[in-house]
């Protein structure tokens, strides 16, 4: 009986698997060759004629919606009506209609010629000549008049446009759009040349060398032919042709024409009616098949001899080093002393941990390359709501190169056009790649966010803010934006309109803001383009007693950051006092006075002070006002809190020394907070410096945001300007830097909790109470 050893017994299993493998598949393969390739080929060509039909139909439907836009204009209507006041009235028409015609030919390459009829008048206009009362032969709109559909495909035929005669197919459309025959005022059309639709085939079959692929209309007549001789003319009686006429949808049969067998390919156009054919002779279409079975023979053979070869010619000592290298991974394997360690075999090994790191190189340019996808799919999942979890989502922002802070999130939408015409898909793609750079530019200066095309020229971005609540982040995004708009209107002049959602503490609520933000942007058409328009324009809070509390709060914040104590004081009791004014419920007063508290403690995070210490004090300061016994009590506990924190603020100025560059950016900023451009990218080019240190170092000195130091000069002079009663709001925004009255209005709004108009009506009041308090 023989006795194999481990690796002769390996030789024979592999030979043998080896040798069935190749068996099967060449069987398996060849049997299935004929009939799948067959089919693939039926397949393909079919799915050739789909594709044209498709691009066709696509071209014709945009053809008639240009055409409907066109229709709409006045100029139509008078024309068609043949409805004017005089002569002069007529041919200033006639120019302006005439001029438009044009313009929608140039604008349209593949438009040849386009022709109005107006049934009123029988009158005739092109986009090149004015005929008064055509003859018949220019006035073939008129035998469209009572055909019983609203539009129609013609077939090829040819049009004079005056200069000479062209092969085009036309688009004849009622006039009105939707009348029908005795109700029409009039005809229009639409020619395009013959040889836009076989560009169109020829673009799909360009690599094709054999057979022929035409079109022709429900009556036999060819629309089109890569042999152009062939164009006019009906070949219905044809016999194959006649099989396709009859026949529905889309299919392949073989005939012989000529003496030579030949696959006739079909497919009706839903939209058009026409028959599109594609017509191959058989031994040119199977050739791939032929090739294909004699490869898979000869690769079977060839597979076949290398295998007896390996089974007959590799000997044992060939598996020994892999023999040695599974023993010593399954720690079975051991060398004697007198054993010499043979290398052969490890050439192969070596290559293979080659490959291996040649594939790991290639696998990390493969994640380099896809890290755009990757951070689009992140911030899409965050959109949606698919990702809620900061700490989850954290190592999946850093490896694509995104910073968000772990709260204060708030969402804009944006819309990117170009004034006065339409854009191309490839166009709105570059634009809103423009605008996800400058904005995540600008936005990344002092805060942080991130920007993706969600598709048809619109961008979403997620702003992220290190601290504020949510009005101010509210304010500062508002800013920004407006800071973008500019910057997309004068280097690149685009029309940008930007939707702002609320602001969130958490991330699973960024998709409220995504759809607040979308919200806002339907408001466009009441807005106009190039605007930002926030979700609080649509809802507007109509507590007036809401507005002053919530305005002295801001006083109570702005007096803290001053150190104000007096002041601070007596906006206080102003506060209280007004609250006890207006009749709020205890339970209502308490919740107003911890509001203060919390306000305080946010507002002035950037001071430097220790937020844990001071939050941590939150939770005693709650029992200490649900304890008060009255109002006095509930103030004095309110104010004590808030002059603490002044002297810890006042304490912690102490300490921080002068800083002449940001000294003279505050002068500079003082002389030059009128112009609206002004932004820290101008001042880094002022003062030439970076516009992240700027920000860095104006925040440690100031204690404030640039923007928000900014809104802040601003919003005092805008109050110095509505006290001088003779300038309009337009003209004190303009005066304050603000190039749109409508955002002024609302950042004004939001600083001081009255719209300027209030304001200054507040402030006309108050001049007269004063006035009438000296008379008594």
């Amino acid at each position: 009986m023989l006795k194999f050893s481990l690796s002769t017994k390996v030789m024979l299993i592999y030979g043998t698997v080896f040798l069935v493998i190749i068996t099967l598949t060449f069987g398996l393969s060849y049997t299935g060759t004929v009939g799948k390739l067959g089919s693939d080929l039926n397949d393909t060509n079919l799915a050739l004629l789909k594709q044209v039909d498709q691009k066709i139909e696509v071209a014709f439907r945009q053809t008639e919606k240009d055409l409907l836009t066109l229709m709409n204009e006045l100029e139509f209507v008078y024309f068609m009506y043949d409805s004017y006041m005089d002569d002069g009235q007529r041919y200033s028409n006639f120019y302006a209609l005439n001029t438009k015609l044009r313009n929608f030919i140039n604008t349209n390459p593949q438009f040849s010629s386009i022709f109005v009829y107006s049934a009123e008048s029988g009158h005739l206009l092109t986009d090149k000549a004015y005929m008064k009362d055509a003859p018949l032969v220019h006035n073939w709109l008129g035998d469209y008049l009572d055909m019983p559909v609203y539009f129609k495909w013609l077939t090829t035929h040819q049009i004079s446009d005056g200069n000479s005669n062209k092969d085009v197919i036309t688009l004849v459309r009622s006039y009105p759009t939707i009348s029908s025959p005795g109700y029409r005022k009039g005809m229009v059309a639409v020619n395009i040349n013959e040889k836009v639709i076989y560009d169109m085939v020829n673009a799909v079959y360009e690599d094709r060398k054999i057979g022929h692929m035409f079109i022709i209309d429900s009556d036999g007549n060819i629309v089109t032919h890569d042999d152009k001789t062939q164009i006019y003319r009906n070949i219905k009686e044809l016999p194959h042709l006649k099989s396709v006429l009859v026949k529905k949808g889309s299919g392949t049969f073989t005939g012989e024409l000529g003496g030579v067998r030949q696959s006739i390919f079909y497919r009706d156009s839903n939209y058009t009616g026409w028959k599109l054919i594609s017509i191959v002779p058989e031994s040119q279409i199977y050739e791939p098949l032929r090739v294909t079975r004699n490869l898979l023979i000869a690769l079977a053979v060839s597979m076949i001899i290398l295998a007896l070869i390996v089974l007959f010619y590799v000997s044992r000592w060939t598996f020994k080093p892999l023999h040695q290298l599974i023993g010593k991974i399954s720690g079975t394997y051991h060398f004697t002393p007198t054993q010499e360690r043979p290398d052969v075999g490890l050439t192969y090994l070596e290559s293979v941990f080659d490959q291996l790191l040649l594939d790991r190189e290639h696998l990390q340019q493969h994640v380099r390359d896809s890290k755009p996808v990757l951070k689009w799919r992140i911030m899409m999942d965050m959109l949606i709501g698919y990702r809620t979890d900061y700490l989850a989502v954290l190592h999946h922002l850093e490896f694509v190169g995104v910073h968000l802070f772990p709260d204060r999130y708030l969402v804009c939408t944006a819309e990117i056009s170009k004034e006065g015409m339409d854009l191309r898909a490839q166009d709105e793609t570059l634009y809103t790649y423009v605008f996800c750079n400058v904005a995540e530019e600008l936005i990344n200066t002092e805060n942080a966010g991130m920007a993706i095309d969600v598709g048809g020229g619109r961008a979403a971005v997620i702003l992220s803010f290190a601290e504020g609540d949510a009005e101010q982040n509210h304010m500062r995004a508002l800013a920004i934006m407006e800071l973008i708009l500019d910057m997309m209107k004068k280097q690149f002049d685009l029309v940008v309109t930007v939707g702002v959602g609320r602001g969130y503490r958490e991330m699973k609520d960024i998709p409220k803001s995504y759809d607040e933000s979308q919200k806002a942007l339907h408001y466009k058409i009441v807005f106009g383009g190039h605007a930002v328009i926030s979700i609080e324009d649509l809802q507007p809070l109509d507590s007036q007693d809401y507005y002053r509390l919530l305005r002295m709060a801001d006083r109570i914040t702005d007096a803290l950051k001053l150190t104000d104590s007096i002041k601070l004081k007596a906006y206080v009791q102003e506060t209280f006092h007004e609250a006890m004014d207006r009749n709020l419920s205890p339970n209502l007063i308490r919740q107003l006075s911890f509001d203060l508290i919390v306000k305080s403690v946010q507002s002035v995070s950037s001071t430097g002070i220790d937020l844990h210490e001071s939050m941590s004090q939150l939770e005693s300061m709650y029992e200490l006002i649900n304890r008060s016994g009255n109002l006095k009590e509930m103030e004095m506990s309110v104010f004590q809190f808030l002059e603490e924190m002044a002297s810890k603020i006042k304490a912690k100025r102490t300490l921080r020394g002068s800083n002449d560059t940001i000294e003279r950016i505050l002068i500079y900023i003082g002389e030059h907070f009128q112009e609206n451009d002004l932004s820290l990218d101008k001042l880094a080019q002022e003062f030439h410096l970076s516009p992240t240190y700027i920000s860095k170092q104006f925040k440690e000195y100031t204690e404030s945001n640039f923007i928000d130091y900014l809104i802040g000069i601003r919003m005092d002079a805008s109050q110095k300007h509505l006290a001088c009663m003779n300038m309009k709001v337009n003209e004190i925004a303009e005066a304050v830097g603000y190039q749109n009255a409508r955002s002024f209005i609302r950042t004004f709004k939001k600083y001081t909790g009255m719209t300027p108009l209030e304001y200054r009506t507040q402030l006309q009041m108050e001049i007269t109470n004063e006035s009438n308090l000296e008379c008594d």
